[in-house]
């Protein structure tokens, strides 16, 4: 058991790393990583409510709010009326969002795929690689699409 625990740790950290790495590396990006998720969130699943978007970035809901407005402010985002619930609002990804998260994906993959060009692996061990990190996320979270923001 202790073996699997390490192994989890070192995969958390080494994610963590190459999240944070690439976003260093990256030129051009104008969304902190947490607005890329949000926008990436908003991009796979559709308009959702701000207490949802709180709870899939586990923050509290003021301070969703807080980013919410501020991609609102931004034209990233658009806020309107619940249909089910005229009390609550549906948080929804604008154009000019899309365009920016993916010119951010863009720019955070560029440095990513020049490293991934330097190491002695091939093109099917990184593939492998690939699909077994999905693998891992969808085992996380069940019913969900893996994320790649």
């Amino acid at each position: 058991m202790q073996l699997d625990e390490d192994l989890a740790e070192r995969l958390l950290l080494s994610c963590a790393a190459l999240t944070r790495e690439a976003a260093a590396a990256a030129t051009g990006t104008r969304l902190s990583l947490t607005q890329a998720r949000v926008l990436g969130t908003l991009h796979r699943d559709g308009p959702l409510r701000v207490s949802r978007l709180a709870e899939l970035e586990g923050c509290a809901q003021p301070s969703m709010t807080g980013l919410v407005t501020r991609l609102t402010d931004a034209g990233l985002v658009t806020r309107t009326a619940d249909p089910a619930d005229a009390r609550a609002v549906l948080v929804a990804l604008t154009h000019e969002g899309r365009d920016v998260l993916l010119a951010n994906r863009r720019a955070l993959r560029a440095p990513l795929a020049r490293a991934l060009h330097d190491l002695p692996a091939t093109p099917g061990d990184l593939e492998r690689l690939t699909g077994l990190l999905e693998d891992v996320t969808t085992a996380l979270a069940p019913g969900r699409t893996p994320r790649v923001d």
